[in-house]
């Protein structure tokens, strides 16, 4: 799988096939098949992966101190600015919407999202928490995608920093 995240971050996950990632594995074409159905199959492990990571991530960031919610955001646009094209994978592909109820990436995607909804579930009330984070996560994908996309140029945390979602007044 780290063969497949190398790919993925050099070339994107369009670039990838199971036969390109056993040429450099040095392997036979066949060899990957034995741990993964298909080309999606591969793609959800890595994204299931990522998730997991990002989950790790947000969690270590809240630490349970005041601030969390920030702390977070800076630990969101960090992972999608150092990780754009596992970002992209994880967030702008349809493997998360497509993914079976209860799949592993499935699972992975909606407890990352959960931290979020934990850390405001402290000081927001709550029948506000679903849409407090709904709208703090979108702002926060938004900025890394224009990010990526080549339209904000300055370093996101400058931008977390100024929020008016994440700095109320």
């Amino acid at each position: 799988m780290r063969i497949a995240r190398d790919q993925i971050a050099e070339n994107g996950a369009h670039a990838v096939s199971l036969a390109s990632l056993a040429r450099l594995a040095g392997v036979s074409q066949p060899a990957p098949y034995r741990h993964f159905a298909d080309r999606d199959a591969l793609l959800e492990a890595v994204a299931t992966e990522g998730f997991e990571e990002f989950a790790a991530a947000l969690t270590a960031a809240a630490g349970g101190r005041d601030g969390a919610v920030k702390a977070m955001a800076f630990t969101y646009v960090a992972f999608g600015e150092a990780n754009i094209e596992l970002y992209r994978l994880m967030f702008a592909s349809r493997l998360v919407p497509d993914a079976g109820t209860g799949s592993a990436l499935e699972t992975a995607a909606v407890d990352a999202f959960n931290r979020l909804r934990g850390a405001l579930s402290a000081t927001t009330p709550a029948d506000r928490v679903d849409d407090e984070a709904h709208l703090i996560w979108a702002q926060l994908h938004g900025l890394v995608m224009l990010k990526a996309d080549g339209h904000i140029r300055r370093p996101l945390a400058e931008l977390v920093e100024v929020s008016s979602l994440l700095n109320p007044s």
